[in-house]
Formats: structure tokens, sequence, C-alpha cells
């Protein structure tokens, strides 16, 4: 019987509608039994369906947050959301890095609210993502952030040149293919995952639940193959448990 959870973190915008962010990832760090640390990068004002406003937090604020709790706790795992730019992003990592050499990072790129708010434009090629790439252990785009990010390479190009420094897990949810199957990219190896069911309800922050997911799993000791494929799992339930755009959560 587990009696003391491994300890994990989400960096993270707040979202008062509780469907993304920070409070959607505590919600699904409880459910798979591991204690979520929540550290804000951006305070928002939204809904499931609006978004209003967003005021960022520095890298110094950010760091801030989290220096008590990596003193005092063991961090095992952490995911890194919503962010100000590259460059607060950069120092956070090598903050972390710095302070928890071992722990795991799953960083969720994100662009975009799902309510079509544009957060960023980053447009950057493999020059200036290497050094954050080089820092984590998994990135989650989806195909509209990998397309971005990706500069002149082609979509698959670009997730393998990644993956020789992090793991790419390329999210199927907008892919104009094959809608949902994700795609595993690893030291230049791809493995698909593909999707248990045919039919999903949207939900709101459903990206933000994936890479907690992931996040959660890798802080139980799972690897991490096995670790995106019961996270996808997951995520499918959370988006078929109501047809609202606020899912529940539930392992």
């Amino acid at each position: 019987m587990q009696t003391v959870r491994p300890y994990v973190m989400s960096i993270a915008g707040f979202d008062p509608s509780a469907g993304a962010g920070l409070l959607a990832d505590i919600k699904c760090f409880e459910q798979h039994r591991v204690y979520g640390f929540g550290v804000c990068s951006a305070m928002t004002t939204q809904t499931d369906s609006d978004f209003l406003s967003n005021e960022w937090q520095t890298a110094r604020q950010i760091i801030d947050q989290t220096t008590p709790l990596l003193k005092k706790f063991k961090v095992q795992a952490c995911k890194i959301g919503l962010i100000k730019d590259l460059e607060v992003l950069e120092e956070v990592l090598y903050f972390l890095k710095a302070q928890v050499p071992a722990i795991k990072i799953v960083l969720d790129p994100v662009l975009k609210a799902s309510a079509g708010y544009h957060f960023h434009d980053w447009n950057e090629g493999l020059g200036k993502l290497k050094p954050i790439l080089k820092q984590i252990d998994l990135i989650t785009p989806n195909y509209p952030e990998m397309k971005q990010l990706s500069g002149p390479l082609d979509i698959t190009s670009a997730a393998i040149q990644w993956s020789s420094y992090c793991a790419v897990l390329l999210k199927g949810g907008h892919s104009p293919l094959n809608t949902g199957t994700d795609y595993l990219f690893e030291n230049g190896t791809v493995e698909e995952l593909f999707p248990a069911v045919n039919n999903i309800s949207q939900k709101h922050g459903s990206g933000c639940v994936l890479s907690a997911a992931i996040t959660a799993r890798l802080a139980l000791a799972h690897q991490l193959p096995e670790a995106c494929i019961l996270a996808k799992k997951y995520v499918e339930q959370f988006l078929n448990s109501n047809t609202s755009l606020l899912g529940y959560h539930k392992l």
C-alpha cells in the first residue's frame, strides 16, 4: 500500500474555470495518487469558452515560488505549461536542473488557448529551442504547435531531429490525416499510439491534462512509452466524462 506519495510540480497558468492549467493539473495529480504542487506562471481571466486577459509571471516570480518547495520536498517530476517566453522558460529550466538534477520535466508548449487567444508567435526552429530541449525529458506539441515551432522543416523531420535531445509526443487531436493517433519520437524511433475510442467530446484543457498525466506516471516510475499510453487512456476518459467543455477527472 502506497503511504507516501511521490511529489510532482506543475508550473502553469491559473485558469479560474479550473478546466486547464494549474487547477486541472492538480486534479489530475490527485487522481493519479501523486502529491501535486502548483506554481503560477500566468494569471488568466477566462471561462471554458472565452479568454479575456492574461498577466505573466516573471522568471524570478516563478523561481521564488518553487524555491521553498524544492528545499523541503523531493520533487520527482515537473510539468511546465503556459509561460511568458523562451528566455523565461530557459531560466526556469536552468534553476530546476541545478536544484534537482534528476528531475523529470515534461513541457507542454501552449501557444494558443482553446478559445482562440494567441499567447505566442514563436517560430524558432531548432536554433533557440535546442538549449531547452536538452534540459527536458519530453515535449508534447499538437500539430499546429509543431508546425509553428519547427521552422523550415516539415513536422516529421523536425520531430525526428528534436528527438535526439528529448522525446517528442506529437499529439494527434489536430492531425489532418490520422486524427487521434499520437506519435512518440525517441532517439530517432517512432511509436504510434492509437486511440481506444472513435468519438470524443471536446474539452477545455485536454492538452494540459495529458501532459500532467504523463508527469504523474513518470513520478510513479513508469517508463515513458507506458506513461504516454496510460495518460492517453486517462485523457480519453476525461474527454468522454460528459458533453460539456469542462471534463471530470477519474482514474
